[in-house]
């Protein structure tokens, strides 16, 4: 098992509502971040609509090792402020887990903030790196892209 651990942060051109919409709709995270997220589909939806739970494929590549990951995530909304995302265990000794948690900062221009904790069964030998680097900096950028209307490849400008 590796532990990782990252931020990102990016400045957008959205208002709150607008970026906490694009990451709570956790069946959009395939068409604006395809390189990671593989495929997405909400399970189960709160009485107000907003997704509660969902199943992603998370695709990790790193050197000769290239994993698909099947999740089920739980889905945690604050319109205009926060979404989690945290993998559900297996089981209660499952000790595999991934949480991706991003906060909005408001603003004439609002801070996109991104808090990645992984423990992720890999082989023990394997040098994770900057894994959970790249990992959260290419969420970020990629969220970014999207809130501004361009195409996955694109790049964008983050801090």
């Amino acid at each position: 098992m590796k532990d990782l651990h990252a931020t990102a942060s990016a400045t957008v051109a959205a208002s709150p509502e607008q970026i906490t919409a694009l990451l709570a709709d956790v069946e959009g995270y395939p068409r604006w971040y395809p390189d990671l997220i593989r495929d997405a589909e909400t399970v189960e939806r709160g009485a107000d609509g907003t997704p509660t739970r969902a199943r992603a494929t998370i695709h990790l590549a790193l050197g000769p090792l290239v994993r698909d990951f099947a999740m089920e995530l739980a889905v945690t909304i604050v319109p205009g402020q926060s979404v989690t995302l945290t993998r559900v265990p297996h089981e209660p000794s499952d000790p595999e887990r991934f949480e991706v948690s991003w906060r909005v900062q408001p603003g004439a221009s609002a801070q996109l903030l991104l808090e990645l904790a992984a423990n992720v069964d890999v082989p023990r030998l394997l040098p994770v790196g900057t894994l959970g680097e790249q990992l959260a900096q290419g969420f970020v950028d990629a969220a970014s892209r999207a809130l501004a209307g361009s195409s996955p490849n694109a790049s964008a400008s983050s801090s």
